[in-house]
């Protein structure tokens, strides 16, 4: 029985993705110039339990210890759309927007915190086109044609307070998109089609230390070796060969200090990794360190950004089967 078992896994180990996807998601992904000076990582520390790999599942999970803006204000901007978006908001899913797909934005920066004892600062979406807007004076926009409160970010700054700055807008009528800078020499008094509109409102650069969960599927890259890490059931799994990744989740890699990552370990996820499907049954599985997982469920599968399109399909499965894959944050 064993000897049928081995001539199975090798097998599997000679068979090969039937396509990869080169054109993976860059919704997480950040441009280099989003956290700039203003907002820089403080964690320290490694992995709890350095050096030993889990048998059971995790309870604490993939940890960053960061500090991060209270009431921040994010800005977004897409080749595609020529519009600059603002959000509370550090992810690209929070965006507002009007019609279905990937509109291709990216974070480009970070205004500031909005936490101070001045004026609201609200946020107001127009469904027309998809312009945004952030004032203090809600009436400017409350009851046009169009607009709609999209959020409250917090309060203003006085403007002769300590530390505070103020915050320029801008609005370019060729592509119905505000615009909104820290840095008056970034457009002075307008250019590129841009007309300037003012002082908006002053912010800070206060922060809060926050401790926040990574959830599951999350893939980074770490800075200094290049290794391509993966958040996998509560743990983090070093991929063995990072074109593996790019084979098996369609999600690019955020370029990160890994140590700043704290968390147990898992087992590296080898070079033979792959994605299989029982031709008789149509189950899918996932081939780690020579395991055949069963994916119970489209949505475990999708929660990981497992890419359909590199699934090998195979006529009799023969092989060692492991524990189901879960999806536990």
């Amino acid at each position: 029985m064993k000897k049928i078992y081995f001539i199975g896994l090798c097998l599997i180990g000679l068979a090969s993705c039937s396509g990869t996807n080169d054109d993976l998601q860059n919704g997480d992904q950040l441009n280099p110039s989003a956290m700039n000076g203003d907002l820089k990582q403080a964690a320290r520390g490694g992995f709890r339990g350095e050096g030993d790999v889990d048998t059971e599942l995790p309870s604490t999970g993939i940890w960053l210890k960061n500090s991060f803006p209270n009431n921040a204000i994010y800005g977004f901007y897409s080749d595609h759309t020529k519009k600059h978006l603002y959000s509370p908001y550090s992810r690209t899913d929070m965006l507002p927007r009007t019609q279905p797909g990937a509109y291709y934005y990216y974070l480009d920066r970070y205004l500031g915190s909005a936490d101070g004892g001045g004026a609201e600062i609200t946020g107001w979406f127009n469904e027309l086109n998809e312009d945004y807007v952030l004032t203090t004076n809600p009436s400017e926009f409350n009851g046009h044609n169009g607009w709609r409160k999209n959020n409250t970010i917090g309060k203003s700054y006085p403007s002769d307070e300590p530390g505070s700055f103020p915050i320029y807008r801008y609005f370019r009528n060729k592509t119905k998109s505000h615009f909104y800078t820290r840095d008056f020499n970034e457009l002075g008094n307008g250019k590129f089609d841009f007309v300037y509109e003012g002082v908006a409102f002053y912010l800070k650069d206060n922060t809060v230390a926050t401790d926040v969960r990574i959830h599951d599927g999350k893939t980074l890259q770490d800075i200094a070796t290049g290794q391509v890490y993966v958040v996998f059931e509560s743990r983090l799994r070093r991929f063995e060969d990072p074109e593996v990744a790019k084979k098996l989740i369609a999600m690019v890699p955020i370029k990160v200090n890994i140590e700043d990552y704290i968390g147990p370990r898992g087992e590296n996820i080898d070079a033979n990794a792959r994605l299989i499907q029982d031709g008789a049954n149509g189950k899918i599985y996932f081939v780690d360190n020579g395991l055949q997982r069963y994916i119970p469920s489209v949505e475990v599968l999708n929660s990981y950004r497992f890419i359909t399109n590199s699934i090998v399909k195979i006529n009799r499965l023969i092989g060692f089967r492991g524990k189901d894959v879960t999806y536990t944050f």
